[in-house]
């Protein structure tokens, strides 16, 4: 073989493989192409029902949700004749709708944040005579959420569904929603989930861009839920209150009535402790995170060793004028007994008013 056939033979080599490449991404691509006859991009109309909310994991942001979604388009190959057909719209459910859509073009939405595959889905297609296609999809799975715990527990969470194109650009594809898509959005009055009220359903449309530098449309839908506080009243802030009101008998009870008033204070500060592990056990997340809980709790600790303190510098210190101006510690201790316990709770019912606005 002479050396100026090579890179002809290589040429050669190279176009056969190219072509064969094209021809498997070719096989594989098997859908359909987009509508013919109508005007790019084609609008999508888009409508979500939130059925469900069965659980709501704080700390590691998960979401179990039944959701159900609801796509409008319009497709001329799809269009047919009523008077021939006898029917002005044809509808498919299930396995049916499942082979009648692998036939058709679909916008191809996917949930971005969705982590695990549905524990139950269906879907349900219908086909006008004029082409307008509507699919209904319902499923039950697991999302990806951001939750934040720092007004915990008068806190509202908004749990995001991001869905997109993925295969459209918003050249191609662009999300709308009318009058009659918001009315066909909405969010179950009651959930699963124990100690959640949802209060309303939000979307907002956004433009990003690809990996290809082209621009995309997203829906973010947002499930406004808030937690029934009035549940945690009693396992959070009575045992707290009660473990916290030792400060009083140190700073009211006579020193000959309870002795040395250390060992109280250090049980304080171990039923405090013991307190705080059993919040993160039974509502994971109100420690952990920055929460009015965890304020409150931190301060506790503080509160608790710096009344021991006072009381030991009133009692059994000798701070300058002590022995001369004998009345300065009654007068100093009836300003502490008030003063002290009242900026500590001042100080946490504005942590909470914080939360509540």
């Amino acid at each position: 073989m002479k050396p100026t056939r090579l890179p002809r033979l290589f040429l050669i080599l190279l176009s056969g493989w190219l072509a064969l490449a094209h021809s498997a991404a070719a096989a594989q691509d098997t859908s359909p192409p987009l509508p013919r006859e109508i005007r790019l991009p084609v609008s999508v109309h888009f409508a979500m029902r939130v059925l469900g909310l069965s659980r709501l994991t704080e700390t590691t942001g998960e979401a179990s949700m039944t959701i159900e979604m609801t796509e409008r388009w319009r497709d001329p190959s799809q269009a047919f004749d009523p008077k021939v057909t006898g029917f002005g719209r044809f509808d498919y459910v299930g396995a049916d709708a499942d082979a009648r859509l692998r036939q058709m073009w679909t916008p191809g939405t996917e949930i971005e944040n969705q982590i695990s595959e549905p524990r139950s889905s269906s879907v349900s297609l219908s086909v006008r005579s004029d082409g307008t296609v509507t699919r209904i999809r319902r499923l039950d799975a697991d999302f990806r959420v951001d939750v934040d715990m720092q007004t915990f527990p008068f806190d509202q969470q908004q749990l995001t569904l991001s869905l997109v194109t993925p295969r459209h650009s918003a050249d191609e594809v662009i999300f709308v929603m009318n009058d009659i898509d918001r009315e066909l959005s909405s969010v179950a009055k009651e959930l699963s989930a124990s100690n959640w009220t949802a209060r309303s359903l939000q979307f907002v449309m956004e433009r990003f861009y690809g990996w290809n530098a082209k621009p995309f449309v997203r829906i973010r839908a947002s499930t406004v839920v808030s937690r029934q506080w009035p549940h945690y009243l009693l396992p959070i802030f009575i045992p707290f209150v009660a473990v916290l009101s030792v400060s009083l008998f140190i700073l009211w009870a006579p020193e000959k009535l309870l002795g040395d008033k250390a060992p109280m204070t250090y049980s304080a500060l171990l039923a405090l402790a013991a307190l705080s592990f059993t919040y993160e056990s039974s509502f994971p997340g109100s420690i952990s995170m920055n929460s009015p809980v965890a304020f409150m709790v931190s301060l506790g600790y503080f509160y608790l060793v710096l009344v021991l303190l006072l009381n030991i510098i009133l009692v059994y210190s000798n701070f300058p004028g002590k022995l001369r101006f004998a009345h300065l510690e009654p007068a100093i201790r009836a300003n502490i007994r008030y003063s002290v316990p009242a900026s500590f709770v001042l100080i946490c019912v504005c942590s909470v008013a914080r939360s509540l606005l």
